[in-house]
């Protein structure tokens, strides 16, 4: 898998700017000759992203600017077309100057415009099984932060779903039910996390397991010096039980349900549970006393 290139910095979010969108019948699309591809029911091939192995019915396609995907978006039995254009960051290798970008979208005669914060990052169109479509428009802000808007898509109307933090993962959107989620952590430092969503009821982003696994790059976390820190394992009969950590002790983040929790591995392979009070913000607390008074140095951003 392909790592992340996640910049160090204590910048939070990327929120979208606050424009409204606008759509009306009548405008014709933006008139390119590059085709995509349809659904598996038109039989055309499929744009880079390839459909997937989804439920019956359910399709995820990486779309280009300008490419034209056919589809039944009404539910008539009869396909319409669906393209985008985009001005503005993104189009000059990944320039930000505006922060900004704004998106047209056409679908059957329908145009909708959305300004969006950042940068344009890469689209998806998803169809679910029931036939609903949902463009999923990822974004990338400062330091990397990254940022996915939901629309839902029909011939009459376009409108906006949500929003969700985070980004689609490396290898794309291969089956709409369950795919890789990347975001931001937070959580005895800053890395970023992965685990694996699919598109829930509302067209967003639904997770389908607790934890993030972590993708830790540097060292180990070690112990202070004259300090100890309870953690929590399980037994071999699978309850909780305390142990203490003691000076010296190393060990390095593997999963995180990015608010209450750590799991850790020290070094000869045993996995133990950090609780961490995160509701009062930074800094986060363990047992009601700062975390870094239990460590040597946390590898927070900034």
């Amino acid at each position: 898998m392909k790592q992340y290139a996640w910049i160090m910095a204590a910048c939070l979010t990327a929120a979208m700017v606050s424009g409204c969108g606008v759509a009306q019948k009548g405008e014709e699309g933006n008139g390119s000759e590059s085709t995509a591809a349809s659904s598996e029911r038109s039989g055309d091939a499929v744009p880079e992203g390839a459909e997937a192995e989804n439920e019956k019915g359910a399709t995820a396609v990486k779309l280009s600017e300008g490419e034209i995907y056919r589809d039944d978006f009404d539910g008539d039995g009869k396909e319409e077309e669906f393209s985008f254009t985009f001005e503005g960051d993104g189009k000059d290798n990944h320039n930000l100057e505006l922060y900004a970008y704004t998106m047209q979208m056409n679908c059957d005669g329908l145009v909708y415009q959305k300004e969006l914060y950042g940068g344009y990052e890469e689209t998806w169109m998803i169809r679910s099984a029931d036939g609903d479509h949902y463009l999923y428009q990822e974004s990338y802000g400062e330091d990397l932060m990254h940022s996915v808007t939901v629309f839902r898509v029909t011939s009459d109307e376009i409108a906006e779903a949500g929003e969700a933090e985070g980004r689609i993962g490396d290898e794309g959107i291969q089956d709409v039910n369950a795919f890789q989620w990347a975001d931001r952590i937070y959580m005895l430092g800053t890395y970023a996390g992965y685990r694996t969503v699919g598109v829930g009821a509302d067209g967003l982003p639904e997770a389908k397991e607790d934890a993030y696994t972590i993708e830790w790059l540097t060292g180990p976390l070690v112990v202070k010096e004259g300090t100890t820190l309870t953690a929590e394992i399980f037994n071999s009969n699978g309850n909780p039980e305390n142990i203490v950590l003691t000076t010296g002790t190393e060990l390095t983040p593997k999963k995180t349900d990015g608010t209450t929790y750590v799991d850790a591995e020290l070094s000869d392979g045993t996995m133990c549970r950090i609780h961490i009070e995160t509701a009062e913000g930074f800094p986060h607390t363990i047992d009601g006393v700062d975390e870094h008074e239990y460590f040597e140095s946390i590898p927070y951003a900034g």
